[in-house]
């Protein structure tokens, strides 16, 4: 079974759906002006955060490359020194 790493959890359902049915039942518009306003912060710091993992995780993957491709330089050099010391 393998897991989607965007799927919401049970917790994370159950929360939306309390938010929902706070927003459907409120009857107070500041009540829904501080709602917004704070889901609009959260909201932009989510954004910063998946654009800095998204960041961080590009880095680490052109680092892995450049790893490999120094490993595959470093053993063809060798494999071309090692056929022309036979010749």
């Amino acid at each position: 079974m393998s897991i989607d790493p965007v799927e919401r959890g049970l917790e994370q359902s159950f929360e939306a759906e309390r938010w929902r049915r706070f927003i459907h039942d409120c009857k107070d518009i500041e009540q829904l002006r501080d709602l917004a306003l704070a889901l609009v912060q959260q909201l932009a710091q989510q954004k910063a955060a998946s654009a800095w993992m998204a960041t961080r995780a590009s880095e680490s993957e052109n680092a892995k490359l450049e790893m490999l491709a120094s490993l595959i330089r470093e053993r063809s050099g060798s494999a071309d020194q090692s056929s022309d010391q036979g010749e």
